[in-house]
């Protein structure tokens, strides 16, 4: 159960940060994961009175509030139109439509949870988060740090890049037990496996992808899938999310293939 000492909804970005240098602090986003185990927090800030859900869009890609929620980003037409409805496969299986009417995307990034389907697709983006006082940050670079006193306000996420997102699943509400997103912009391909149950890792793919047959891919699958480690659960073992994520790489590759290729 989760018990809150003290609670906070501040009217400025300012107020709530010097909130957050308190010891013992947390940010609220939908407080959906925060409520899983038993723990106290001494001083819980509710960012919702600050503006920031709103779903942005430019030439260039995509402004997202921090407390924009998995529903809004679901359902958001010009977001997955620009990412062949990668957001809406992310999040759908995410428990449950009431559940992603409050969990936040915000909360899914600042939060860097091993099972995060928000954050292994993220990552395959070109995308930053920006941080009240420390400004602009490429994901996988936040995705890296283990704690941030900083308030996380915004996601910029640019349009140069085709996505895939594909995941396994004991059943349609579940964790996965294995998450991979496969993205080709003109800098090439990468992917980044989640849920292993580990926090996403970003993997760089070969340039030649699309060229490879059948049995190249293969290799090229297995060989991204054996550059990072993985552990066992209730949900799979080590070895199973390996083979998991092989196979998830390769469909990823060739649903990209089949739809053009690059951004």
């Amino acid at each position: 159960m989760l018990h809150i000492n003290h609670y906070y909804r501040p009217d400025t970005l300012e107020e709530a940060w010097q909130l957050r240098q308190k010891k013992g602090s947390a940010i609220l986003g939908g407080t959906g994961w925060l409520r899983l185990g038993e723990h106290t927090i001494q001083h819980a800030i509710d960012l919702s009175s600050l503006d920031l859900s709103y779903i942005q869009e430019d030439e260039d890609g995509f402004l997202i509030g921090a407390m924009t929620t998995l529903r809004e980003i679901e359902i958001n037409e010009p977001l997955n139109k620009a990412f062949d409805g990668a957001f809406t496969e992310a999040v759908w299986h995410i428990v449950g439509v009431q559940f992603r009417n409050c969990a936040t995307i915000g909360g899914s990034a600042y939060g860097r949870f091993g099972f995060s389907d928000v954050l292994a697709l993220l990552l395959a983006l070109d995308c930053e988060v920006h941080l009240y006082k420390e400004g602009w940050v490429p994901i996988a670079e936040f995705a890296g740090r283990s704690n941030e006193a900083d308030l996380l306000t915004e996601i910029r996420i640019r349009k140069n890049r085709r996505v895939v997102y594909l995941s396994e699943r004991l059943n349609a509400n579940d964790f996965p037990a294995c998450a991979v997103a496969v993205s080709n912009g003109t800098d090439g391909w990468r992917c980044t496996i989640g849920a292993r149950p580990c926090r996403a890792k970003l993997v760089t793919l070969p340039t030649d992808c699309g060229s490879r047959d059948e049995s190249g891919l293969r290799k090229i699958a297995e060989k991204a899938a054996a550059s990072v480690t993985y552990g066992g659960g209730m949900r799979g073992s080590a070895a199973y999310r390996q083979a998991v994520a092989a196979v998830l790489i390769r469909r990823g590759i060739q649903a990209l293939c089949a739809k053009g290729g690059q951004a």
